[in-house]
């Protein structure tokens, strides 16, 4: 049985997922992101549109979004504001629910690939989550998982985005085998602003619960494109590539029995 962690506990602060929705579109980090996304699908998303795919802790929904036009997917998040702005980009009800990482509403070996992008860190029993998703996938099947580096790079970020770790590569590749799955792929991410968000980081020291703001604010539009093509450009070649440190780690592993 997986442990029980309470939804609130989970969750970003309720004020996250409005930012998020509201910036999502342009906002560089995301843009990157996505980049990274279509790189991974390319590689781990048969291309007959058949594959099952599950968003694990899909926000307000742009990634699911771009999912389901490469296959039948699905997302689930713990926080109704979550689901309710995935709703908003037409995502429909049937295909957005609102479900815990610790207790999937979905039956064994049901998925090709599950995503999941900085959500598993959230979680205090990360590897009961890991578990879990494994449970739902095929034999073979692929967990693709985007998480937070570096303890020390700990800000008023990850308190208002409810995170409870952050990873080093040794530390994440035992508890993705400790929960059942062989690690094909392990890198950190954004190692080229590094220095830039590290310093940044450290300026948002220490962080009171109650007033915790993310990162996510808009930015002058000329620095966001600039950091756009900055992040987009690492993304399109990490898929196939390594690099030896960064602000957040990926990995993907593939489900063994």
């Amino acid at each position: 049985m997986n442990p029980s962690e309470s939804a609130a506990s989970m969750a970003m602060l309720p004020h996250e997922y409005r930012v998020m929705f509201e910036i999502e579109e342009e906002y560089w980090w995301y843009r990157g992101l996505r980049v990274l996304l279509q790189g991974l699908i390319a590689q781990y998303v048969s291309a007959d549109g058949r594959a099952k795919i599950l968003d694990a802790g899909c926000g307000t929904g742009k990634n699911l979004q771009i999912l389901a036009q490469h296959g039948d997917a699905w997302g689930v998040d713990i926080a109704p504001e979550a689901i309710e702005f995935c709703r908003r980009r037409g995502l429909g009800t049937d295909r957005t629910l609102v479900a815990s990482l610790l207790e999937l509403p979905f039956p064994e070996t049901f998925f090709d690939v599950a995503f999941s992008f900085d959500v598993i860190c959230n979680i205090q029993h990360d590897v009961a989550a890991f578990r879990e998703i494994r449970r739902t996938l095929k034999p073979d099947g692929y967990l693709i998982a985007q998480l937070p580096a570096y303890r020390f790079l700990w800000s008023a970020h990850d308190v208002a985005v409810g995170h409870k770790h952050r990873y080093m590569a040794r530390d994440l590749r035992a508890k993705i085998e400790k929960a059942g799955f062989r690690v094909k792929k392990l890198t950190y991410l954004n190692m080229s602003l590094f220095p830039l968000i590290a310093l940044l980081r450290f300026a948002r020291r220490p962080a009171a619960h109650a007033n915790a703001r993310s990162d996510l604010t808009p930015l002058p539009r000329g620095l966001n494109e600039t950091l756009a093509r900055l992040f987009s450009a690492e993304m399109r070649v990490a898929p196939r590539h390594r690099f030896p440190f960064g602000i957040s780690m990926l990995a993907v592993a593939r489900r063994i029995e």
